[in-house]
């Protein structure tokens, strides 16, 4: 007999990689998972396969006015979510305290204690820089202003110079 080749159908390549070319479903899912999270962009594109790469992500919203808006929004969300975490860490006293093994007596875990404050102080900073308004200095200190005798003073020193 004779070797019949028989013609299989082609079968439909699927899609390897992360998605490049921008689509409006994937830019809705990159702000609510900013928005939902606190970690930063490349580790989120990690986390999530469905996801573009960081580099992507950024060229986006460089060419997508309206993706770098939404985008800027779930930031300010995000620095919620950091204020937040902020207190968790802070509330979260479980490694404050180590026992000493050979004499059962209970001592400061200071490298605890310092890691809490250094990862509450890292948090402060990045929501300070999403929402300055809110977390920078401006709202930690309450506006100086000048005393009345103060303003007095500036008017005299004014008028003798003019």
């Amino acid at each position: 007999m004779a070797d019949v080749k028989v013609k299989t159908p082609a079968k439909a390549k699927a899609k390897v990689g992360r998605p490049t070319d921008y689509n409006e479903d994937i830019a809705k899912l990159i702000c609510e998972r900013v928005a939902t999270h606190t970690c930063g962009l490349e580790r989120l594109c990690s986390m999530y396969d469905d996801l573009p790469s960081k580099f992507t992500v950024n060229l986006w919203r460089y060419r997508h006015p309206e993706f770098s808006t939404r985008y800027a929004q779930a930031k300010m969300v995000q620095a919620d979510l950091l204020a937040e975490e902020c207190l968790e860490i802070s509330d979260n006293s479980s490694g404050d305290t180590k026992i000493n093994p050979e004499t059962g007596e209970e001592y400061l875990n200071s490298e605890f204690v310092a890691r809490a404050r250094l990862r509450i102080d890292t948090r402060k900073w990045l929501a300070a820089k999403l929402l300055p308004k809110q977390y920078g200095k401006a709202a930690e200190e309450p506006e100086k202003t000048k005393s009345d005798s103060e303003s007095v003073l500036e008017k005299i020193l004014d008028k003798l110079i003019d």
